[in-house]
């Protein structure tokens, strides 16, 4: 039986000791012996633990090339997430449409708002601009032809509103109600007699001339009176010495190019302490610059404009500082010796004769206007106007207040959103113009 058995072992067992024996043959792997060549796929099963029967060589090698195990989560974790991001694609893909139709919802909306936004606002200025047109209809057509005459001169008056009471009354109707309120302006010729100036004279003797050769000013030299009527707010100013009192021009040389200055800007220029808006300028629909006046302007003895003819009421003052008004041309200006005026009007009072009016003489409005005294003494008056405490003063109105103040001859001067009164740097009124003092060419302006 040794055939069958070697050395107690069965055949089976011989043969496969024979085997292992065999040189450069492969030892033939057992059952309880681990597949040590087969490697575990990383993505799709965990690997195989560990077997402590394999040698520590073994071991080590398959430590190697085995991956770590938190790599091997992660790629499971990428594996099992790429499938889903060509559905998030398309899902981001169907998700589009939807904004779009909300974006173009959203901006109908908008459009929609703004829309309805306008109409509404149109609505109530077609409201507001009717119920205006309505309740100057009552004015204008209204019982008072007083209050209707006041509105309409009063309208005419501005650069802005002087086509409202057209809307209402043809050219004949508004002729005819200019025509019974007006001021009969005066046409005498001013006599110097009626003037004697005591102020200038002591200017003269040097009696206020301080040793820095300045005229010191005491506080009698200018006073400023505040006043107060039924429609109106105002400021007179009185300057004792007209010596003091003289025509300040923006520019030497007047074109269009070179804007005016503001009644500030002028005082400042000559080192004025006082001053009010003086003649007329160029001012077509209200958009003038304030650099080009219109008619007669003479400063400090100079001839700078002359575009008034006969029919241009001038006022200033001649070379004896006595207050000049009347309708005079450049030539016959020249002939009385004016060494300042400006071209306005009309001539409220000539040699103590105040003008005469009819119906209501004008509207309500700003005003400016200057006048002396028979001393010499220089009014200066401005007055308020287009405002809810202080709607204006009238023609009439300013004459009553320089006959009041004892002005033996006084000029209306140019007025409206120009009127402005200016006293030891700052400006005394309230004024009209939203951007605040006018663009002037002329002021009359205190030394």
């Amino acid at each position: 039986m040794e055939d069958a058995r070697t050395d107690g072992m069965p055949l089976a067992q011989t043969e496969i000791a024979d085997e292992e024996q065999t040189p450069g043959a492969q030892p033939a792997l057992t059952e309880e012996e681990p597949l040590s060549d087969v490697q575990p796929e990383p993505a799709e099963e965990e690997p195989l633990p560990d077997d402590p029967t394999e040698p520590a060589e073994e071991a080590d090698e398959e430590e190697a090339v085995e991956p770590q195990p938190e790599l091997t989560r992660r790629q499971r974790r990428q594996a099992a997430e790429e499938p889903r991001e060509e559905p998030k694609r398309k899902a981001r893909k169907k998700r589009k449409k939807p904004s779009s139709r909300k974006r173009r919802e959203k901006r109908k909306r908008i459009r929609r708002i703004v829309g309805r936004t306008l109409l509404f606002i149109f609505t109530v200025l077609i409201v507001l601009v009717g119920g205006v047109y309505a309740i100057l209809g009552v004015v204008f057509n209204g019982p008072s032809q007083t209050t209707s005459d006041r509105l309409t001169l009063t309208l005419l008056e501005t650069s802005a509103g002087k086509f409202v009471p057209y809307l209402y009354f043809s050219k004949e109707e508004v002729a005819a109600i200019q025509e019974r309120n007006k001021v009969v302006e005066l046409e005498q010729a001013t006599d110097t007699s009626l003037i004697s100036i005591a102020a200038a004279k002591r200017a003269q003797n040097r009696e206020d001339i301080g040793p820095a050769g300045v005229l010191e000013e005491s506080p009698q030299d200018i006073t400023v009176d505040e006043i107060k009527g039924s429609t109106y707010h105002g400021w007179m100013m009185i300057v004792q010495d007209p010596s003091r009192v003289f025509v300040g021009v923006c520019n030497d040389y007047f074109t269009e190019d070179k804007p005016g200055l503001r009644i500030a800007e002028l005082a400042k220029k000559y080192d004025a302490v006082a001053a009010i808006n003086g003649g007329a300028f160029s001012d077509h629909n209200g958009q003038g610059n304030g650099g080009t006046p219109s008619g007669v302007t003479i400063t400090e003895g100079r001839m700078t404009n002359a575009r008034g003819g006969s029919d241009s009421t001038t006022v200033g003052f001649d070379m004896n500082d006595v207050l000049i008004v009347g309708k005079m041309t450049r030539d016959e200006a020249e002939r009385m010796g004016l060494r300042d005026a400006v071209s306005f009007g009309p001539a409220l009072v000539v040699n103590g004769e105040p003008a005469q009016f009819s119906g209501v003489s004008s509207g309500l409005n700003p005003r400016t206007a200057i006048g002396q005294r028979s001393d010499g003494a220089v009014l200066m008056l401005v007055i308020d106007g287009r405002q809810v405490n202080s709607p204006g003063a009238s023609m009439a109105d300013l004459v009553e207040i320089m006959v009041r103040y004892g002005a033996v001859n006084a000029c209306n001067l140019d007025g409206g959103s120009s009127s402005n009164i200016y006293y030891n740097g700052e400006i005394l009124n309230d004024g009209v113009a939203i951007t605040g003092s006018r663009r002037i060419p002329t002021a009359f302006v205190v030394r």
